[in-house]
């Protein structure tokens, strides 16, 4: 294993605090509609494409040729704009400053909307990290293939050659496995299969490089 690049996903896994995940069925019973047609323009609308608070959810209405009703305004309101934000532990700022001094490059890789800010929480290790590529930024997610190799064009790497560690089973380690990367669950499951961990300095130990840090 030749692994060049370490991916890290943001919030969850970086960035502890942040506002939990969206509630879809909520969401769902707001709307009245299938399940996955709200899902699925829930991550064309807010996870791949990049504007402010009204523009992107008049696009979801829209969309789904629904009412912008004020419950679900502040149902986006909620999950948008009310405690936004996190932080890095300082045992984790120190994981990746070793990682980046054992000669790994750090990217972080996000199913993110721009209607989220990382940008003071990423403060601590802007250092650090080589590239940052949100999902609003480069039109696909996690789930798409396309993610995956536009940033193997950009870092112009192989995909065995990336490794990534994210807190969401689907779309932090199965979607990049199936996409030829490696990966590391930051969690735990039932399926002994599956990499897993549950703190990110154990990341050191999977590349076998703690030891130069005791």
């Amino acid at each position: 294993m030749m692994i060049k690049v370490i991916s890290l996903d943001i919030g969850g896994t970086l960035i502890k605090g942040e506002p939990s995940k969206y509630n879809l069925k909520l969401l769902t019973n707001l709307i009245d509609l299938p399940k996955d047609k709200v899902r699925t323009t829930y991550k064309d609308v807010f996870q791949k494409m990049n504007g402010d608070f009204d523009t992107l959810t008049s696009l979801f209405c829209e969309r789904l040729k629904i009412e912008k009703t004020d419950e679900l305004i502040n149902f986006f309101k909620h999950l948008f704009l009310d405690n936004n934000g996190g932080i890095i532990l300082d045992k984790d700022k120190e994981t990746i400053k070793k990682l980046k001094e054992a000669g790994y490059k750090i990217i972080l890789f996000s199913n993110s909307s721009s209607l989220f800010n990382h940008i003071n929480d990423l403060d601590g290790i802007k250092n650090y990290v080589d590239e940052v590529f949100y999902s609003y930024e480069i039109g696909y997610t996690k789930s798409d293939s396309e993610s995956y190799r536009y940033i193997e064009e950009k870092l112009e790497v192989e995909p065995k050659e990336i490794l990534h560690i994210g807190d969401t089973l689907k779309s932090d380690y199965l979607d990049p496995i199936k996409n030829g990367w490696n990966a590391i669950y930051f969690g735990q499951c039932d399926d002994k299969n599956i990499i897993q961990i549950n703190n990110l300095d154990e990341i050191l130990d999977y590349l076998n490089i703690k030891n130069k840090y005791k």
